[in-house]
């Protein structure tokens, strides 16, 4: 019976590497997509701030696995559906600010594909559609670890002004679930959980994190980093010398 048993969880586990490790794959292609911007993506402000998939990778399915779950909305469209995901605002204790911080995700699902993910429209207060296509193009070239599950890409900029600062993070994220100073630099940590679908009364088991590295000198941004389903994604941020 416990031969059996072993037997049933390594095959168990096994699939569930073999299933992830598919979604892992499409995840690298979408990456590597952004190697040719203007052929595979758009960027547009129809719905907040939309990226469009002119040659789509991830499936319906790939979404429900990163998100571990459905969506908390979902409205029928001619070619498909449009999902809705939010992502709720951790606090460490009550809410402690004015306005509404959650970040709701539209997702366009067209013949099984995600087509475009939109976000809320106070993105395009800190993010401008060409500054925000620069930083995607570059994720094109990231470094990325298949065994550490992660990608690091770099943006650089000849003009400090491209660079994010602190302010531009608290603006469209509100304050952050805490701040760690360590002389030279602080992280600005928030957390989220996502919202689940009505009538679902399980437990929170979807987390994302997001961490900023900000230079104490001139409040500009270093780092922008966030963890989804174990998959590590980090932009650093760089200003060069002409």
């Amino acid at each position: 019976m416990n031969s059996f048993r072993n037997t049933l969880h390594l095959a168990l586990i096994l699939i569930l590497l073999l299933t992830s490790g598919c979604v892992l794959v499409r995840m690298l292609k979408v990456k590597n997509q952004f190697n040719d911007f203007d052929k595979n993506f758009d960027l547009n402000d129809q719905r907040g701030l939309t990226l469009v998939f002119k040659n789509p990778v991830l499936g319906s399915n790939d979404i429900v696995w990163l998100m571990k779950g459905e969506p908390s909305g979902n409205k029928k469209i001619e070619k498909g559906e449009l999902w809705t995901y939010v992502f709720e605002k951790e606090y460490v204790a009550s809410k402690d600010e004015e306005g509404n911080y959650d970040i709701p995700v539209i997702m366009m699902m067209e013949y099984g594909k995600l087509a475009e993910i939109s976000f809320p429209e106070r993105f395009l207060k800190n993010l401008s559609i060409p500054l925000l296509k620069k930083m995607l193009t570059s994720m094109g070239n990231a470094d990325v670890s298949k065994l550490g599950r992660s990608a690091t890409s770099k943006f650089q900029s000849k003009d400090a002004s491209d660079i994010p600062t602190a302010e531009n993070v608290v603006e469209t994220l509100g304050r952050p679930y805490s701040i760690e100073n360590s002389g030279e630099e602080s992280k600005y940590s928030y957390i989220y959980y996502l919202k689940k679908p009505e009538g679902d009364t399980g437990k929170k088991n979807f987390k994302f994190d997001m961490e900023f590295t900000i230079k104490n000198n001139d409040k500009s941004l270093l780092q922008a980093k966030g963890t989804i389903r174990g998959i590590k994604i980090a932009l650093d941020f760089e200003t060069v010398q002409n």
